[in-house]
């Protein structure tokens, strides 16, 4: 029974290891995606500006 438990610990320790580690990716890709998008929008209303001048 305790060599059972022992594994099953590890395992939970090692999947709950992949999921930060694939949150945090996810997480990283969010905020470069969001950066960029706010980056272009301001950019399409200095054009979208300058158009209307």
């Amino acid at each position: 029974m305790n060599r059972v438990l022992c594994v099953v610990i590890i395992v939970l320790l090692v999947a709950c290891g992949a999921l930060s580690l694939g949150l945090n990716h996810y997480r990283d890709n969010a905020i470069t995606y969001k950066a960029q998008r706010d980056k272009k929008a301001r950019e399409l209303e200095l054009a979208n500006a300058t158009i209307t001048d």
